[in-house]
């Protein structure tokens, strides 16, 4: 809309999102299995694909009792977009790069500083993802928002290629490393499995 000096996005715009949330496969799919992980743990889940500097959430769930300050980033929805360098999501997407295709974003996206655990330095990041890319999983803490911890593993197709990422987010002050590898990680890990089966 406009008064004839500024222009601004209206509710139409929904339209956009609403139509491709209503057509997507891997939303559809996922949704379900992301409810029955949150009705399971108490926690928060995304379904996520990178967009060059960010990762948007595509499809999520909270559970019902959650306190949403804790578990869930502020502002985070559907299709709003964070910098894949400083979440789980995002690095585990990024590891999955050919080495031309991370140096060839690398040089287009900067590190910036987000909180004092952001990662900045160009080749220890590097380092990060080619160690991510060999466990094939990427915990992270408190480096996109501070009391956010989350844990991210591959989605794939059937041909083996990775199309999104699967998380699950919680509070660093109530969750830890440990709990998210022995309790999270296996069960975000067979989710990803069910995905690729239908995929």
């Amino acid at each position: 809309d406009t008064d004839e000096k500024f222009y601004w996005l209206t509710h139409k715009v929904l339209r956009f999102s609403s139509a491709y949330l209503s057509s997507a496969y891997l939303p559809k799919i996922a949704q379900p299995l992301l409810n029955i992980l949150s009705f399971q743990t108490a926690l928060s889940f995304s379904v996520v694909l990178l967009d060059e500097h960010d990762v948007v959430p595509i499809a999520r769930s909270l559970p019902n009792n959650a306190n949403q300050k804790n578990i869930n980033p502020i502002g985070v929805h559907l299709g709003y977009r964070l910098p894949a360098y400083a979440t789980s999501t995002g690095k585990l997407l990024l590891s999955r790069l050919t080495e031309k295709d991370l140096k060839m974003w690398l040089s287009r996206h900067s590190l910036k500083r987000i909180t004092a655990f952001t990662h900045t330095d160009v080749h220890k990041f590097i380092g990060e993802l080619s160690e991510i890319q060999m466990q094939d999983y990427c915990l992270s803490k408190d480096e996109h928002e501070l009391g956010v911890i989350a844990i991210a593993v591959p989605i794939l197709n059937r041909r083996g290629e990775t199309i999104a990422a699967l998380n699950c987010i919680g509070s660093s002050a109530k969750i830890n490393a440990e709990y998210m590898l022995q309790k999270i990680f296996p069960l975000i890990s067979e989710v990803s499995n069910q995905l690729r089966e239908i995929l």
